[in-house]
């Protein structure tokens, strides 16, 4: 078999792979299963770990009819892992977490009514406000033990401040403004 041959059948293997994983990944999105996960991130990467381990079960079974490797199967597999993956969090997960398409929804909706200062308030009247987005974090984040609520207090967790860390970290490797994972000192009351 000649190399370009062999690279072709690659190829064809991995993008295969990837574009059944990507159907049964939005199929088993859009259906019950682990409903109960609250959180879009959490579920859709529990899911995306069921596509891989079906596609790696089905591509074990189809192994000798399909003729592949078992290197080709396992990188075929870990391919559509990280594609779906990638998918979720940069398209729902940043859809279902956007302050931007939130406020491109409003403009749309209100195209050429809004200025700067109308569009301010239309965020903290709906998203802040009706939308309970503030509460909607505090639940998810508690879920996700970065943060734990004591009395009506919020207070970081140690598996918080090392994501905060990190994020630190990562941003700065890619000159993220850092404004997010560093806040201020808060100013002082009184005089």
């Amino acid at each position: 078999m000649t190399l370009i041959r062999s690279l072709l059948l690659l190829a064809l293997a991995y993008c295969a792979t990837i574009a059944l994983g990507f159907l049964l990944y939005v199929a088993l999105i859009r259906s019950p299963l682990l409903g109960g996960v609250a959180i879009l991130f959490y579920r859709g990467v529990a899911i995306a770990g069921v596509v891989a381990f079906l596609l790696l079960v089905a591509g074990i079974a189809a192994r000798r009819r399909l003729r592949l490797a078992p290197e080709t199967l396992v990188g075929a597999v870990a391919l559509s892992l990280a594609f779906n993956i990638s998918f979720l969090i940069v398209f729902p997960v940043t859809f279902d977490r956007s302050i931007t398409m939130f406020l491109l929804a409003r403009i749309e909706r209100q195209d050429g009514q809004l200025d700067a200062h109308g569009l301010e308030q239309v965020f903290v009247r709906q998203y802040l406000g009706d939308l309970r987005q503030i509460d909607r974090r505090i639940a998810e984040q508690s879920l996700s033990g970065t943060i734990r609520v004591e009395r009506g207090r919020i207070h970081i967790t140690p598996q918080g401040r090392r994501l905060l860390e990190g994020a630190r970290l990562v941003g700065g490797w890619f000159g993220a403004d850092p404004r997010f994972v560093t806040a201020p000192a808060p100013a002082a009351h009184g005089h």
